[in-house]
């Protein structure tokens, strides 16, 4: 387990002085690249197989609103290899060491060439195989779009690229908060967030953000697509009323 706390500057919030929800998936992404390099699997003891690492999966609850308090702490371990995955789980603590979320990811080990998936088992020894019923969240399927409440389209620009060239995981949710009106953005927040991720996007690609809202349970399913019609993402989120 990694354990790293995160001061909360002035550019990661909104203006009801919130931490931005894709800033969360950055401190993800962070901590858990930092453990990996502990554990001798990270980027810079990788590159030169030409092999990377892809989020696939979030399962993210978050128990309260993390506003600007200072710092957070998050805490990072992984379980192990399930099929073709590993699995990494993540825990939030605010300023008084309360917990007020959990995650649960899914990431692949890909050929930087061909794109092929390549098993965890095959370049990386010694991890133990988790089952399924072990997890905290099975990644439950996201469905389709029943209906089209809220669309916008973008474009994936330079920034929005990561160290393989592709848009990083954290924009996604950002389109997807993007699509939404800003009313319901400012009065509700983020309980649960499922995102699964099917294809890469690349520097000059357009995608097409749709989002289908249920009014009554406040959940809003949205699907990222390309312009070939391939899905690039699936998210669904679970809103309640700010605090």
């Amino acid at each position: 387990m990694y354990r790293k706390t995160y001061e909360i500057q002035f550019h990661e919030t909104d203006c009801k002085n919130r931490l931005k929800e894709a800033v969360l998936l950055n401190f993800f992404q962070d901590i858990a690249a930092v453990d990996a390099e502990v554990m001798g699997i990270g980027y810079s003891q990788i590159q030169n197989k030409n092999i990377g690492w892809f989020l696939t999966k979030y399962h993210i609850k978050i128990f309260d609103t993390i506003k600007n308090c200072g710092k957070i702490t998050l805490e990072s371990q992984s379980n192990g290899i399930m099929r073709i995955t590993f699995i990494r789980d993540f825990d939030i603590f605010d300023a008084d060491n309360k917990k007020i979320g959990e995650a649960t990811s899914s990431w692949a080990v890909a050929d930087l060439e061909t794109g092929k998936i390549i098993p965890p088992a095959e370049v990386f020894e010694g991890f133990p195989n988790v089952n399924r019923d072990e997890l905290r969240s099975t990644f439950p399927k996201i469905p389709a779009l029943k209906k089209v409440d809220f669309q916008k389209e973008f474009v994936a620009e330079y920034n929005n690229l990561d160290v393989n060239c592709h848009v990083n995981n954290a924009v996604y949710l950002t389109w997807a908060d993007e699509v939404l009106p800003f009313e319901m953005l400012v009065s509700t927040r983020i309980a649960e967030l499922e995102i699964q991720y099917k294809q890469q996007v690349k520097y000059g690609e357009k995608v097409v953000v749709s989002a289908d809202f249920d009014e009554e349970t406040m959940t809003i399913t949205e699907e990222v697509k390309l312009e070939n019609g391939e899905t690039a993402c699936l998210i669904r989120q679970k809103r309640v009323k700010a605090e």
